[in-house]
């Protein structure tokens, strides 16, 4: 007879850790994007409204179209000062949302 294989965690925070370990991130990414926003953003962050992430792409919906304009004219340093938070470049691009 086989001996069952004992699981690596016995609690939730045990498999939360054993996750991270897998997976390689040391926190959630798309929870410090969301806290650092309006840090990095400032006022215009009432202006644009964070809509997801897709393969490097972050989506952001503008309230107006002079916001989007602003938002395309600001994207590249947002990109980067928005990536000095996680180790590796996270962020490759910022584009507007339709809906």
């Amino acid at each position: 007879m086989r001996a069952q294989k004992k699981p690596c965690w016995s609690t939730g925070g045990d498999l939360v850790r054993s996750f991270r370990y897998r997976s390689g991130m040391s926190g959630d990414r798309m929870s410090i994007l969301s806290s650092v926003w309006q840090k990095e953003v400032g006022h215009l962050s009432g202006h644009w409204e964070l809509v997801g992430m897709k393969y490097g792409t972050l989506f952001v919906k503008p309230r107006s179209a002079a916001a989007a304009q602003e938002l395309q004219l600001r994207a590249a340093g947002i990109v980067r000062s928005l990536n000095k938070y996680f180790e590796r470049a996270w962020i490759k691009a910022i584009k507007v949302a339709a809906r």
